[in-house]
């Protein structure tokens, strides 16, 4: 085949990928970049990455003139539309996200500035935003105390019953940045308890994805022992007393030499974040993977 045939071959293969609409029935076995030329294009940075339930809207993070910005982009029947802002262009950095179990509300990290000051906090928080009628998405507000501290806290996630995770570099942890969680009680938070050993290392441990249920966590830990990249995703099953087994390398269909981050499970999909083409990109793999690595 000559070289001309082939990138016609190639251009032609990412077009029928990017002009269909995602179904839990056609996630691959095997990672594979999502939507090329729409979410992931080269020489750019994507992150994150979550469906909408009905499959019509995806949501991911893209950097816009070097600010980390949500994004999201709507099946318009045939085709995908431009990635559209989902909250108002500010000069703040909006991240790391994942959607609450019912779709309704949108948990991220942010450097927006506390209520009453002008200036960016140096490290980021935890914020909210709800669904609003017509699709649109409220403003983000800081979810406060217990949770947000002094400290950097990311990567909020939250389970059916309101239980908090995410990540954070405290005194009390067991390693680096350690994974905690806060129970959602009588309508607020606990205090953060930092998860054990079952999941975190003396490593850096982040970016956790909880089922609704709790039956499951999924994070990226960065150089542990059995990791062949840099930072890999691990995860770990709840048991009947509720401890965690010990975490365990998601292997070769999920993880690369290089980074995985950022993981998020919606409608039958495995997404998370990696660097594999040198710039970070979104991957998906059928969610079938969580049970191949719970039975095996």
């Amino acid at each position: 085949m000559g070289r001309i045939s082939a990138l016609i071959l190639v251009t032609l293969v990412f077009s029928h990928a990017s002009a269909r609409k995602i179904q839990p029935d056609n996630s691959p076995e095997s990672a594979e970049l999502f939507l090329p030329g729409v979410v992931s294009c080269e020489n750019e940075d994507q992150m994150c990455g979550a469906l909408a339930e009905d499959g019509n809207r995806f949501y991911f993070c893209r950097r816009n003139s070097g600010v980390w910005q949500i994004v999201s982009i709507s099946w318009a029947g045939d085709r995908w539309t431009e990635p559209a802002p989902v909250f108002k262009p500010t000069s703040f950095t909006d991240r790391d996200f994942t959607l609450s179990p019912d779709g309704l509300h949108m948990y991220l990290g942010s450097n927006r500035p506390p209520e009453g000051a002008a200036e960016p906090r140096p490290l980021l928080d935890i914020f909210v935003s709800d669904l609003q009628p017509g699709g649109t998405w409220s403003e983000p507000r800081r979810i406060g105390e217990p949770v947000c501290t002094e400290a950097n806290e990311n990567y909020p996630c939250v389970a059916a019953n309101g239980n908090l995770y995410f990540f954070s570099k405290r005194e009390d942890g067991v390693g680096l940045n350690d994974i905690y969680m806060c129970e959602y009680k009588e309508g607020g938070y606990l205090p953060p308890v930092c998860m054990d050993r079952s999941v975190n290392s003396l490593k850096n441990d982040w970016d956790a994805f909880v089922a609704p249920d709790e039956s499951y966590i999924i994070f990226s830990s960065l150089d542990r022992a059995d990791a062949p990249g840099d930072q890999d995703l691990y995860i770990s099953f709840r048991n009947e007393d509720n401890s965690w087994t010990p975490a365990r390398n998601m292997g070769p269909k999920v993880n690369s030499p290089y980074d995985e981050i950022c993981p998020g499970v919606y409608s039958g999909h495995l997404f998370f974040t990696s660097r594999r083409r040198g710039n970070a990109d979104v991957y998906r793999i059928s969610a079938g993977i969580i049970e191949e690595l719970r039975d095996n």
